[in-house]
């Protein structure tokens, strides 16, 4: 079961105790619910559209995916959960993109740092950062594995 978030609508300015949005859940390439959160702490709410009960995907998933850990709590992984990290990956996701058109990005000691361009030339920008630390991983001009890589320690640092 391939599940994805399509059509995102996030809202930071309305997110209170929850993560406010809407977006489509599509599910193997169909599209099986219409979810949103209002941002006030309630659950999500899903609208069924598809095949899939919530039921089985939550049957699905359980039996699919590890359990979810927070210290010592753990809760089998469910619907909201998967929609929770698939949220945080596109908002991220975006945050990154927006980030790489006015920023130096860069993988350093298993952190993102940036070096705002200030309207200089990215080249060099990176040679400065180069000749500081040669070992730090330059996100711009890498391929679609290190961008994936830098998405990944950002979502680690949330």
């Amino acid at each position: 079961m391939h599940i994805e978030l399509r059509n995102v609508h996030y809202s930071a300015a309305l997110s209170q105790e929850t993560t406010a949005y809407a977006a489509e859940i599509w599910i193997d390439g169909e599209l099986a619910f219409h979810a949103r959160n209002e941002g006030t702490g309630g659950a999500d709410l899903y609208n069924r559209v598809g095949r899939w009960t919530e039921a089985e995907v939550d049957a699905w998933l359980k039996a699919n995916r590890p359990p979810h850990a927070l210290d010592d709590f753990t809760c089998d992984h469910d619907l909201e959960l998967e929609v929770s990290d698939l949220l945080a990956r596109s908002v991220e996701g975006r945050r990154l993109k927006r980030l790489l058109r006015t920023n130096l990005i860069t993988i350093e000691n298993g952190q993102i740092l940036q070096y705002p361009l200030r309207k200089r030339p990215l080249a060099i920008v990176a040679r400065a950062v180069r000749v500081t630390n040669p070992e730090a991983v330059i996100v711009n001009d890498a391929g679609e594995d290190v961008r994936a890589r830098a998405l990944g320690v950002l979502l680690s640092g949330r």
